[in-house]
């Protein structure tokens, strides 16, 4: 049985670049991702990755929409390249188990089966910033190591927050790279 990672005609899938909303927090004053939304965003995610075949993901791990695809593309035998912006450890706490569900426990496998490398970066929005920079350039490069293209997808609720909207600043560095953008909303 051949794996989604796999294309035996010419050219590998895409290198599916990535980045989106986290799970709401309970007290949230505007919903982005309801958690009760997590199962019709894994549905989109599961049949973006049957359409498009990615050769590779490169995202951060954060919970919602990084470990939903990371997950999706683990099911599907696709290799997962994670960035974080600090120790795993650090960022399991402050990115991953500070919201409700059992991310703490996903998050924890999906590292045990990826490619991890941590980019120190300072705390805040700038840090974060610098690692959709580094997302996309580690997608573009492995892209141009596997003869594939680069695909960037945000899984988000559409709609940027203002200009500290760090996903939305992620989907306007890979249009300013010329790279494809595609969105799964979270609602």
């Amino acid at each position: 049985m051949m794996s989604a990672s796999q294309n035996p005609s010419s050219k590998p899938g895409p290198v599916v670049v990535a980045a989106g909303r986290r799970v709401d927090a309970p007290d949230a004053s505007t919903p982005r991702f309801p958690p009760q939304n997590a199962p019709v965003v894994r549905g989109r995610v599961k049949e973006y990755m049957l359409q498009h075949r990615p050769s590779a993901v490169v995202c951060s791990a954060a919970c919602g929409a990084d470990l939903i695809l990371l997950q999706a593309a683990q099911q599907n035998d696709v290799r997962r390249y994670i960035l974080l912006p600090s120790a795993p450890e650090k960022f399991r706490e402050t990115s991953v188990s500070d919201r409700p569900g059992d991310w703490g426990v996903i998050y924890d496998q999906i590292l045990r089966t990826s490619s991890v490398e941590v980019h120190e970066v300072p705390d805040g929005q700038e840090g974060y910033l610098e690692v959709n920079r580094r997302l996309l350039d580690k997608a573009q490069a492995l892209a141009a190591e596997l003869g594939a293209s680069v695909a960037a997808l945000v899984i988000w609720n559409q709609q940027s927050r203002g200009d500290d909207d760090v996903t939305a600043q992620f989907k306007d560095e890979a249009e300013q790279r010329g790279v494809t953008v595609a969105e799964i909303p979270t609602f």
